[in-house]
């Protein structure tokens, strides 16, 4: 049975919760200069570390090699306030839950905000719009650039090439010119192109669809 999301929420606060309390008794410790210097330390051993990771592994992580510096900063400090939490006992241990059950509380209370892309999906968004751009750009750049009226004596070219005979590939390639020049003339000329339907589809085109202009 699978962990729900609001319970996973919950957790996720009283975690955070709990570590809050253990980083503000860890700078009480230390005080502000030591707990200066040691996440200054450790986020400068950390951050190019995980800046390294992230460009050798294949699966690239959501978060950034500054985040995560940050994030193991602060679970250092948090270290040495809950060492000195569990040392103290049964009010040690309450002051922890203390700081989870409120967070868990604030985290209850507070509205669900929609969810928000993660890193990778926007990224995989921002990749696909521009695939999308790219294609349109190389459809515009295979639009034919031939007239009507060379289109029609392609057509008519065309006729005469398969009614000479042809291999089975040279026929395909055959029909897929055709196939190009039916699309084009009914595209430009669809007036046109129906009058030359409508007369049976002669084999050259040419006087119904130059009627408007090529």
């Amino acid at each position: 049975m699978g962990v729900t999301v609001s319970v996973q929420r919950v957790v996720i606060a009283a975690g955070l919760g709990a570590g809050t309390v253990a980083a503000l008794t860890g700078v009480l410790l230390l005080g502000p200069l030591g707990s200066s210097l040691l996440l200054t330390v450790v986020f400068l051993i950390v951050w190019p570390l995980a800046a390294v990771i992230r460009q050798v592994v294949d699966d690239t992580p959501d978060y950034s090699a500054v985040s995560v510096a940050a994030y193991a900063a602060v679970g250092v400090l948090c270290l040495p306030g809950l060492v000195r939490l569990v040392a103290d006992g049964a009010f040690g241990v309450a002051t922890l839950l203390v700081g989870a059950v409120l967070l868990a509380l604030i985290d209850l209370v507070v509205p669900d905000r929609p969810d928000r892309p993660s890193r990778r999906q926007r990224r995989v968004r921002q990749l696909t719009e521009e695939q999308f751009l790219e294609d349109e750009a190389l459809i515009a750049s295979l639009q034919c650039p031939l007239s009507i009226s060379e289109l029609c004596d392609v057509w008519v070219e065309t006729a005469g090439q398969l009614a000479m005979g042809a291999d089975m590939r040279d026929r395909q390639a055959v029909a897929e010119v055709r196939r190009i020049c039916l699309d084009e003339f009914e595209r430009r000329n669809p007036v046109g192109f129906q009058r030359w339907l409508d007369a049976g589809a002669p084999p050259d085109p040419t006087s119904y669809l130059m009627a408007r202009g090529s």
